[in-house]
């Protein structure tokens, strides 16, 4: 299974489409995509779809995406401390 992400280009035409009275199922037909993932799209904006909202808030939600470092300012200073030779409480 392949995925398909919602480009810039296709959130202006979902935000045109939707303007225009189309529903989440039609817009989805016309630009080869799910219904349930334009439905979610049309879904990131509460009031009324904006194409950059809707592109801000997915590039904030996929920064949030993976694995959360382990790497705390503690042990950055652990570390500092051992190569210096001296042990940090």
């Amino acid at each position: 299974m392949s995925h398909k992400y919602i480009t810039m280009d296709c959130r202006n035409k979902i935000e045109v489409l939707n303007n225009e009275g189309y529903s989440a199922r039609k817009i989805a037909k016309i630009l080869g995509y799910h219904h349930s993932s334009i439905s979610r799209e049309l879904k990131r904006c509460k009031d009324k779809y904006n194409a950059k909202k809707a592109n801000l808030d997915y590039s904030i939600n996929s920064k949030s995406k993976g694995r959360k470092s382990k790497f705390t300012d503690d042990l950055k200073e652990f570390i500092k401390g051992k190569a210096r030779g001296h042990l940090v409480p």
